[in-house]
C-alpha cells in the first residue's frame, strides 16, 4: 500500500475516533512531512519498505535541519528544530505504525524499537501577582473591549481551562458557581468559579456583549459582533503585554493554565483534583505542572535553609577598637 494512503486511512480513523480538529491536523502535519521526506531523500512511496533504519535517519534530519521563524522585531531568523518537536514527531509516527499493524496493514512495526528522543526539563515561568495586577489595570472599562479583555483574563486565571475550550464555552455552560466546558475528545467537565468572577460574566453578558446575530450562543465576541478565535484571544494578550511591559514571561492563554495550576498547588490543593479540573487525561500530565511548582516553592524557602544566611557568615563585624599604645 502506498504511504499516502495509509496516511489518510489512519486519519480517517481518526476523525472517526472522535480526536479532536487539532489533534487531527497536528498528526497530519507530522506524517505528510514524514511521507514527503522518505519520497525525496530515500524514494519510498510504499509503506511496506519502510525500515527503522529509515525513521532513525528521519529523526537525525529533523535534529539537524534548520527552521526559519519571525521575531519580535519581526527579523527573520533560524533555529534548530527543539527535542520537543522532535518527540512529538516520533510520537505521531509510532502511533500511526501501530495501528498499520494493528489493520494488518504491515506485518511488522518497524517503529517497535524507535526511541524517544530525550527532553531537557523545560521550567515555564508563570505570572507573579504583579504581573496580574497590571493586566487587569491596563483594560479599559469604559468600553466593551475592556470589559472582555478583563473577563477573560480573569476566566483563564481561574479556571486554567485551555484557550480553545474558552472559545466554545456557551451561554448556557455559564452557571452561578461553576462553567461547564467542553475539552479534548468532546469530554465535558465542570469548574469551579468564584462570585468575583460570576459577577464578572454577567456584567459582561448582560451589559457589554454585542453579537451580530442575537442568537450566537458563543459567551466571547471579537470586535466585529463575531465569536472570538483562539488566534484572536493570543492575540489581544500579546497586545495587553505590549501595552504594560511584562518581559520575562511569554503572556499566553497557556501561561494563565500554568499559573492557575502552581496556585492551585500553592493553595494546598490536590493533584488528583487539579487533574479532574484541567481536563488531563491523565495524572501523569499533570505531574509536568508539579514538577514546575516543586523548582518555584524550593527556591521560595531557600532563605530558610541558607546555610550561608543560618550561620551569619556575611554579617558585618564590629571592628575592635585597637588599645592605645603607650
Amino acid at each position: 500500500m502506498k504511504l499516502d494512503k495509509a496516511i489518510k486511512g489512519y486519519l480517517l480513523d481518526c476523525r472517526v475516533r472522535n480526536l479532536s480538529i487539532k489533534t487531527i491536523q497536528w498528526y497530519d502535519q507530522k506524517l505528510h512531512f514524514f511521507a514527503h521526506w522518505l519520497d525525496e531523500d530515500e524514494d519510498i512511496q510504499e509503506i511496506r519498505d519502510i525500515t527503522i533504519a529509515h525513521l532513525r535517519a528521519f529523526i537525525l534530519h529533523l535534529q539537524t535541519i534548520q527552521v526559519g521563524r519571525r521575531t519580535i522585531n519581526k527579523g527573520e531568523d533560524t533555529t534548530q528544530v527543539s527535542p520537543l518537536t522532535s518527540k512529538g514527531y516520533v510520537q505521531v509516527i509510532k502511533g500511526f505504525f501501530t495501528w498499520c499493524e494493528l489493520e494488518e496493514i504491515i506485518e511488522k512495526n518497524p517503529s517497535k524499537r524507535l526511541s524517544l528522543p530525550t527532553v531537557p526539563d523545560y521550567l515555564i515561568p508563570t505570572f507573579t501577582h504583579e504581573h496580574i495586577r497590571l493586566m487587569l489595570d491596563s483594560c479599559d472599562l469604559t468600553n466593551k473591549l475592556g470589559q472582555r479583555d478583563r473577563t477573560i483574563m480573569l476566566v483563564l486565571l481561574e479556571t486554567g481551562i485551555r484557550v480553545s475550550e474558552l472559545c466554545g464555552m456557551r451561554i448556557q455552560d455559564i452557571h452561578d458557581d461553576y462553567i461547564r466546558v467542553v475539552g479534548k475528545g468532546i469530554k465535558e467537565r465542570e469548574v469551579g468559579i468564584a462570585p468575583a468572577v460570576s459577577k464578572q460574566l454577567w456584567k459582561y453578558i448582560n451589559q457589554y456583549r454585542t453579537p451580530t446575530k442575537i442568537d450566537d450562543p458563543r459567551v466571547f465576541i471579537n470586535r466585529y459582533g463575531r465569536h472570538l478565535t483562539p488566534s484572536g484571544v493570543e492575540q489581544l494578550l500579546i497586545d495587553i503585554k505590549e501595552r504594560v511591559g511584562i518581559t520575562g514571561v511569554r503572556v499566553s492563554a497557556h501561561t494563565f493554565r500554568h499559573t492557575f495550576a502552581c496556585m492551585y498547588l500553592e493553595q494546598g490543593g490536590e493533584i488528583y483534583k487539579l487533574s479532574r479540573l484541567m481536563g488531563h487525561s491523565s495524572v501523569e500530565v499533570t505531574e509536568e505542572y508539579l514538577k514546575n511548582f516543586n523548582i518555584r516553592a524550593a527556591r521560595r524557602e531557600y532563605d530558610k535553609f541558607s546555610p550561608v544566611s543560618n550561620l551569619d557568615l556575611l554579617a558585618k563585624k564590629k571592628s575592635r577598637r585597637k588599645p592605645a599604645s603607650n
